[in-house]
């Protein structure tokens, strides 16, 4: 599990904080707070994995670095778990993508990093060998030793597969092509197909889903997947317990929302980050709790981790015994500001009286910065 995360001219932050994280984080706070560009740091951690850092900078754009920039800023990101650290300093320059990188040991011995002329630095290792500018340092394999890799890669590993799910009700309706290998779209795009693949390969997700549905929607019965108009496409149909049939074209948007997330959810793989933009669209609120419910089970049996940005009171009353968990968002003229409830002793004092929806809604949570 990610500890916490490290920034510094990333983006809306500018001057160093480091943001502590739960197994399940809830991140609060205005319109243009900065929590979508938080959650931004797992996809391009992925993006620098699956491409490489020059790549995963340009799909960022100029916004990847902190405005205004004065001179020896820099762009620096750091996360740590269980038994050590990585920091990455990102380069505008595109002859020098990556200033410098590196793991922290917690007990030093295996530390390395990448100084600023691109040499390893290692005590673990004779000499400073050169190492490939565009490419980090976990990819190097006969640079480093196994222990090294393995160690680094443990920390990384959280976002080789990170998602940031944004849900998007035209996504949501249309149907999805048949492909081989199908995954959800970030947007949901994809599910018919998706649920296809469980039917014949993965049955005991189709249980799971049906279960949980039956359970949150009474009047649910069953998902199906059945031939769209389209050649070559299908399309996701919900049967009640009354026997009506409704297509995803039809269906309301918080059903189809919920299921959404729900299959999202039950995607997820061993010790992946997922990252939510306000779940609480289209959703009842007693579904919210629910949905809350199911991503504490796969906390528990799959090690994966949730940052889920919302404007929901309901999403956050779920956690008023877990003040730890919710993170509050600020923008100032340095850029954004993060703190954590459960630091704010008036605001633990207020959690005696009230439930933290009552106090996003009253405003109470200004009194944080």
């Amino acid at each position: 599990m990610i500890e916490s995360i490290t920034l510094a001219n990333f983006k809306s932050f500018g001057e160093e904080q480091t943001i502590p994280l739960e197994p399940i984080t809830v991140l609060v706070g205005p319109n243009n707070s900065g929590k979508s560009n938080f959650m931004s740091v797992a996809r391009f951690l992925g993006n620098c994995m699956v491409a490489n850092v020059p790549k995963a900078i340009g799909q960022e754009g100029d916004f990847l670095f902190h405005l205004p920039r004065a001179p020896g800023d820099s762009c620096q990101i750091r996360w740590a778990g269980p038994g050590g650290a990585y920091f990455i300093i990102p380069s505008p320059k595109l002859d020098h993508p990556i200033a410098s990188e590196g793991f922290d040991d917690s007990e030093r011995r295996l530390s390395f990093y990448r100084s600023d002329t691109n040499y390893l630095v290692s005590s673990e290792i004779s000499g400073h060998p050169v190492v490939d500018k565009n490419e980090l340092l976990i990819y190097q394999h006969a640079k480093l030793t196994k222990e090294q890799r393995e160690r680094a890669f443990w920390l990384w590993s959280p976002f080789f597969r990170s998602k940031t799910i944004k849900l998007s009700m035209a996504a949501l309706r249309s149907d999805a092509e048949v492909v081989p290998q199908p995954e959800i779209g970030l947007d949901g795009r994809g599910l018919a197909a998706v649920l296809g693949l469980w039917r014949g390969a993965e049955p005991e997700k189709v249980d799971a889903l049906n279960t949980f549905m039956a359970r949150c929607l009474p009047e649910m019965k069953d998902v199906l997947v059945r031939p769209a108009p389209v050649p070559g496409h299908q399309r996701l149909w919900f049967r009640q317990k009354d026997g009506l049939e409704v297509d995803a074209e039809h269906v309301s948007d918080g059903v189809l929302a919920f299921t959404a997330l729900a299959m999202h959810a039950l995607s997820s793989e061993q010790g992946q980050l997922l990252c939510i933009e306000e779940p609480e669209q289209s959703i009842h609120p007693k579904r919210l709790r629910e949905l809350v419910d199911l991503l504490k089970d796969l906390v528990r049996e799959r090690s994966c981790q949730f940052i889920i940005a919302t404007h929901s009171t309901v999403l956050l009353n779920a956690f008023r015994d877990e003040p730890e968990s919710i993170l509050l968002f600020r923008r100032s003229e340095k850029g954004t500001r993060v703190k954590r409830l459960s630091d704010v002793p008036e605001l633990v004092e207020a959690l005696q009286q009230a439930p933290p929806g009552d106090l996003l809604e009253t405003g109470a949570f200004s009194t944080a910065f």
